[in-house]
């Protein structure tokens, strides 16, 4: 991370990061849990999660959506990202940061954020293709059957 984001670079390339949205005094994020019945999604006190290591903050616009307006929105997003759903490269904090921050009005987190899990994605994409490709075996070219044609007198 110090290298392919460094804090105080302007270009960043990307990393592995945890990310949080903070709103109305709390950091939402989430994170994996093996329990059905649970969902991933919990709130802390801002730059302050148990699990993470705090680097910096991305300003991003004022939300205009009430208070009971977030609530419903952290309500779908707990229903939506349940715990063992949890995916480092598809379904991760960094996923559940942008899609939060997109509810909430005010736009996407930058790119630079969770590039390293699309690429990461998009190669393990590229990797089971190629094995499903492998166990399917030689491929069989059939040529089609032509029928014949009669010349009549």
């Amino acid at each position: 991370n110090k290298v392919l984001a460094n804090q105080r670079s302007p270009l960043k390339f990307g990393g592995v990061f945890h990310t949080g949205v903070e709103v109305n005094g709390e950091e939402w994020s989430f994170g994996y849990t093996p329990y059905e019945d649970q969902d991933g999604v919990c709130s802390t006190i801002p730059k302050m999660h148990p699990d993470h290591h705090y680097r910096q903050t991305v300003a991003m616009p004022d939300t205009e959506l009430s208070v009971n307006g977030i609530s419903s929105v952290i309500r779908e997003l707990m229903r939506e990202y349940r715990g063992p759903s949890y995916d480092l490269l598809r379904k991760n904090c960094c996923h559940f940061s942008d899609d939060f921050c997109q509810r909430l009005g005010v736009g996407r987190i930058p790119a630079w954020v969770y590039r390293l899990a699309r690429i990461g994605a998009r190669i393990d994409g590229l990797l089971q293709a190629a094995q499903r490709l492998h166990h399917a075996g030689p491929y069989k070219v059939r040529t089609p059957k032509i029928p014949a044609t009669h010349t009549g007198s």
